[in-house]
């Protein structure tokens, strides 16, 4: 096993000095390609619970090339599509506050879609009763949409207790964060309760968080 590990890193250290390096291969693909099982030890790994410093890439192991297990270097840099994407809406001439099964162009069945900060611009109070539950209080939400038989993320936004000058058409800028649908684990349907009664008012706690996330 010495000798194999040793040969491995002299394998590694002559990668200046020639174009290809291939293991177990007379026609290497790579700078270096290695045919078969290759075992990497733990302490190989740097899994220091410190302070993560400089800049950093991501190793991924695709599922789908040939060969199977392929490991990719996932550089933002280099795709159109990064797993997570942020960018910012600003949707004018709404009427009012209402957006209503706004369709974002954003394949369900490939993204997650989540609203992260939503801002009605020209929002003044269309209730006599000012408190914070009456008027300030956003309403959004993400449901789906059909459209040439396919479904896309859709956004719904309100802002209760609220209207704009004279009715007229207000503006709205959100931000949403867009996930690719590979890279998240659903936990399917989380049960809680909440009590009227508790201090402060309305509050609880979920009764069963999925192990992993408490």
């Amino acid at each position: 096993m010495k000798k194999i590990i040793t040969l491995f890193f002299v394998a590694l250290a002559s990668l200046g000095l020639r174009a290809q390096i291939g293991i177990n291969t007379a026609n290497p693909k790579g700078t270096l390609d290695v045919e078969g099982e290759t075992l990497v030890e733990s302490y190989l790994i740097d899994t220091e619970n410190a302070t993560a410093r400089g800049n950093y890439l991501l190793l991924t192991r695709s599922k789908d090339t040939s060969p199977v297990g392929k490991v990719k270097l996932l550089d933002i840099t280099l795709r159109n599509v990064a797993p997570v994407n942020m960018y910012t809406v600003v949707l004018k001439n709404v009427k009012q506050d209402e957006v209503v099964n706004l369709n974002t162009g954003l394949d369900a069945d490939k993204y997650v879609v989540a609203i992260t900060g939503a801002v009605f611009s020209d929002a003044v109070s269309a209730t006599t009763n000012s408190t914070s539950r009456l008027y300030g209080a956003y309403s959004t939400e993400v449901t789906k949409v059909q459209k040439d038989g396919k479904t896309y993320q859709a956004i719904n936004l309100s802002f209760k207790g609220a209207g704009t000058v004279s009715a007229q058409n207000g503006t709205w800028t959100l931000t949403l964060n867009v996930f690719e649908k590979s890279l998240i684990k659903d936990w399917g349907t989380v049960t809680g309760s909440v009590s009227a009664s508790a201090s402060p008012s309305f509050s609880g706690v979920s009764t069963n968080t999925p192990l992993g996330l408490q």
